[in-house]
This record gives structure tokens, sequence and C-alpha cells, in this order.
């Protein structure tokens, strides 16, 4: 048995019609009849009913149809499997995001790149702000996708801006500002805030936070912390206080959260989400990965 004769069979299968399949192949009509004949013979079995007016599978031809196209699939994977190794692109790629970006597409980023360089063994990391960074540095992760706050002081990390996500405020369904289709910060002035961040102020969380509500007039009320989203969501829905997250976050919000997002007006009220990476670190899955996603993701929003 050829893969020549499965792709025949297959051209065949999905035409229903041999003139067809031979000019999708390319090749004559003589020689589709031909390998599907030896193929039939070879297994035993006929493959096709054969009329003048139609062509139809038999039972046999249905079954094998499905098992010839797994077994062209595991062939074609095989092939790009062993070019990949050929190429010298194999490797590692320890990868970081922050809480709540999974959300995003990144994923479907991952997943392209995963099958495009199959022999890149990829690891993953969630955590904070700050997390992520320290991990940059002390290079147990390659490359992060995080919020940025303050890294032009940082010389030792490289990072290429890929979005601004604007800010929303989430609030539980029964929360006074829950009927409002877009806010200002000052709006939230004597509600209680559910506070997403870890009091470091190491790249400039603390106080870009801190300086924004200023901005606005006052202080916030600080009645819960957690660095966990899906506690975050848990404590706003429960009552206790507001948010402040971006639309990667809230886009993915459903009436079972019992929460509603709100747009918050002005400029400035937007997350910068950053790809960052060690600037002395060389690993060639890491090059491969900004110049094939990272970079284009820069002008093409691929990843959002």
């Amino acid at each position: 048995m050829q893969i020549r004769q499965l792709e025949y069979f297959l051209a065949v299968s999905e035409q229903l019609n041999f003139t067809k399949a031979a000019r999708q192949l390319y090749v004559s009509q003589t020689a589709v009849s031909l390998q599907i004949k030896a193929l039939e013979e070879e297994l035993g079995v006929p493959l096709f009913f054969r009329t003048n007016r139609r062509v139809e599978l038999t039972p046999a031809g249905k079954s094998f149809q499905e098992d010839a196209r797994a077994i062209l699939k595991r062939t074609q994977d095989a092939v790009e499997r062993a070019r990949q190794a050929d190429t010298g692109f194999t490797g590692y790629l320890n990868i970081g995001f922050v809480k709540g970006f999974e959300k995003s597409n990144l994923s479907e980023t991952l997943a392209n790149f995963h099958a495009k360089y199959p022999n890149i063994s990829l690891s993953f990391v969630r955590e904070n702000v700050s997390g992520l960074y320290d991990a940059i540095l002390s290079r147990n992760l390659d490359i992060v996708f995080n919020l940025q706050y303050s890294l032009d002081d940082m010389e030792d990390i490289d990072f290429i801006t890929l979005r601004h996500y604007p800010l929303m405020a989430v609030v539980s369904t029964s929360h006074p500002l829950a009927h409002k289709t877009s806010i200002h910060r000052s709006d939230l002035k004597g509600y209680p805030l559910v506070d997403i961040v870890q009091r470091k102020d190491k790249y400039g969380e603390a106080t870009t936070i801190t300086n924004a509500f200023t901005r606005a007039g006052f202080l916030p009320d600080i009645q819960y912390v957690s660095d966990d989203i899906e506690i975050s969501l848990l404590a706003v829905a429960t009552g206790i206080g507001y948010a402040l997250l971006p639309t990667y976050i809230t886009d993915s919000i459903t009436a079972r959260d019992k929460v509603i997002a709100i747009p918050i007006i002005g400029e400035e009220e937007e997350m910068t989400l950053v790809a960052a990476w060690l600037k002395e670190y060389s690993n060639p899955a890491l090059q491969k990965f900004l110049d094939d996603y990272v970079y284009p993701a820069c002008q093409q929003n691929i990843i959002s």
C-alpha cells in the first residue's frame, strides 16, 4: 500500500467522481483508476460502486475512508517532525503570563507555535506581576506576558508593547453603579475596593495604581486583597467591593459571574501588556518565538 494510493482514494471518495479527482490531483483519470484498482486488489475488497452515472463508496470504502485520513495525517505529522528536527529547532521555552491573561487568545498563539515546532518543549507559569519579572531576572523564565508598570529603568530586561487594554470597573449586579454604561474613576469614590495586586513596589505597580487614584482626587478604601482573579471576581459578586480589571479578563465575564464590567472614561485608564525577556539570555527557541509570534503580534494584535 502506497501513500499515493491513499491520496487518490481520498480524492475520489470526496469527489465521488474519477474525472474531478484526477483534475484535483493533476493526473490523468487512467492513473487514478489504476491506483484505485491496485489498492482494491491489495485490500481484497471493492471500495467503490461504479456505474455509468455515479460513483459511491461501498461499506468497506466508507470504513476505509476514515482510516486512510488518519494514516495520511500521521504520515504528514511524522514528516513535519522529522523536518523540524533536521532544522535544529529543538530545545525548551519557559513561558510566564500574568494571572488572568489565560482568558485571552494566548492559548491559540502557543498552540500554533507548538504545532510548528513540536520539538521545542514548553512549560508555563501563571504568576503575579512582580513574580514574573523576578523569574526573568533569575533565569527561571525565558519570556513573560505581563503588565508594564515601570520597566524603563530595568536595564537587564528587554520588552515590547503588545497592546493597551481598556480598564473596566467590575461591580456586582446589585452595586449602585451597576446601571451605568460608563463612569469616571472619580465616581468610585466612597465605594470599597477589591484589590488584585500584592503590595510590592519594585516594578512600580503600587505607585502607578496609587497615582491613578490620586489624580482622581481620592485614595481607595481597600476592603479585600487577593492575587487570584477568580477569587477577586467572587469577592466582587459577593458585594465586598469593586475591582479594576483589563478587558482581556472582563471580555470573558458571563451572566453566571453575577458581576458587570463598566468602561472607565479617560485616556490613561488602560493597562499595557508587554512581552518581556532577559537581554543577555541566549536561547534559540526564544528567538524563534520572538521572530515568529511576538514581533508580528506587536503589529497585528495576534496576541489579544
